[in-house]
């Protein structure tokens, strides 16, 4: 077969054109695969949303039950939730969007979400575990400084004596102080209620006593020979219970995540000598209140942990010191007082026996 030339070189430089212009072209932009796509921004604009502070790691048992309560609220009723670790220039952003809800937990900015809540009036403010805080018409205020420490206490010193061998129960407290006064009452109640036979050893160490001051009322307590003690919650108190309980004296915490912090929950030395401890419970509350505040309920006073709402209550026995009937019998006590059969005979604000 005969190939014309002149076709054929026509056709190499048609060809070779063409390529030319393919190479000179800027490629057109392609369509990104879902993984290319842009990120939607954390923070919700045009839908309710609850923003949420809260430490990355909660510190104690109540932050993280609190914590969870919020979560679990905001996806029981649809909303989508911003959480952020906590910060100041959050609240000082403008709150971005129209938030539902701004919850701090354990924050550590509870001044700032109080002027937050006073400067935003149209806004809804909950201050979970947020010391220092007063409620407003929409500022929530649960827990933090306010808990019934008398309850606290009692319930101590009714561990302390559900298994003691000799009657002789130690204590150490805060003289001079109303806090002092409300633990120091409410634990020689749960004694009495519980032992009325048991006497009680006290020493009382001066507001802000460190832990060396602690050890050395402890090494006092001890020649008395006690059996069973407590103590106020704080540096002083804890360690002094630590040196006892290393020395063999069975010890109740007046406070909650005693056998957690105190203890190492388990793996410090003198774990094995922890009866027991009261519990917060946040999230008990937290499931009820805040259905109630967002339907447009007001709490003017801020919401303790007490025995009558439930969120104070026994916590798992860490030990088996007490036998199953002695913590029914225990828990027993605890309802009637919650269900005002029973009162405890100490003025909640004063520390006053009544």
């Amino acid at each position: 077969m005969h190939i014309c030339k002149v076709r054929l070189l026509s056709g190499i430089l048609l060809a070779t054109t063409l390529a030319a212009c393919s190479q000179d072209r800027t490629p057109a932009p392609s369509t990104p695969t879902p993984a290319e796509a842009t990120i939607p921004a954390a923070t919700p604009t045009g839908e309710p949303y609850v923003l949420l502070m809260a430490p990355d790691a909660p510190p104690t048992r109540a932050t993280q039950l609190a914590t969870q309560a919020v979560e679990t609220f905001v996806k029981e009723n649809g909303l989508a939730l911003r959480r952020v670790t906590p910060g100041a220039e959050v609240l000082g952003s403008g709150l971005p969007g129209s938030p539902t809800l701004v919850a701090a937990v354990a924050s550590g900015y509870g001044t700032e979400l109080a002027a937050a809540a006073q400067a935003n009036a149209d806004a809804l403010f909950a201050a979970i575990e947020e010391p220092g805080v007063q409620p407003l018409p929409n500022l929530l205020v649960v827990g933090g400084d306010n808990v019934r420490h008398d309850q606290a206490a009692f319930m101590a010193g009714l561990l302390a004596t559900i298994e003691n061998g000799n009657d002789y129960v130690g204590w150490i407290g805060e003289a001079d102080t109303a806090r002092g006064k409300l633990y120091q009452n409410g634990f020689r109640h749960g004694v009495r209620y519980n032992c009325p036979r048991c006497r009680v050893f006290d020493f009382e160490l001066t507001p802000g006593a460190d832990a060396g001051a602690g050890i050395s009322a402890a090494g006092q307590l001890r020649e008395n020979f006690i059996d069973t003690a407590s103590a106020i919650p704080g540096a002083a108190g804890e360690a002094a219970l630590i040196h006892l309980a290393e020395n063999g004296i069975r010890v109740a915490g007046a406070g909650p995540d005693f056998f957690l912090r105190v203890f190492g929950d388990g793996g410090s030395s003198g774990a094995k000598s922890v009866l027991g401890e009261p519990a917060f419970r946040p999230d008990l509350l937290l499931a009820d209140l805040l259905t109630r505040f967002l339907a447009g309920e007001t709490f003017p006073e801020a919401v303790a942990y007490s025995l009558e709402n439930g969120s104070l209550e026994l916590a798992p026995f860490p030990n088996a010191w007490i036998s199953s009937a002695r913590q029914a019998y225990l828990l027993n006590i605890l309802a009637e007082v919650a269900a005002g059969r029973l009162d405890i005979g100490i003025d909640p604000q004063t520390g006053e026996e009544r």
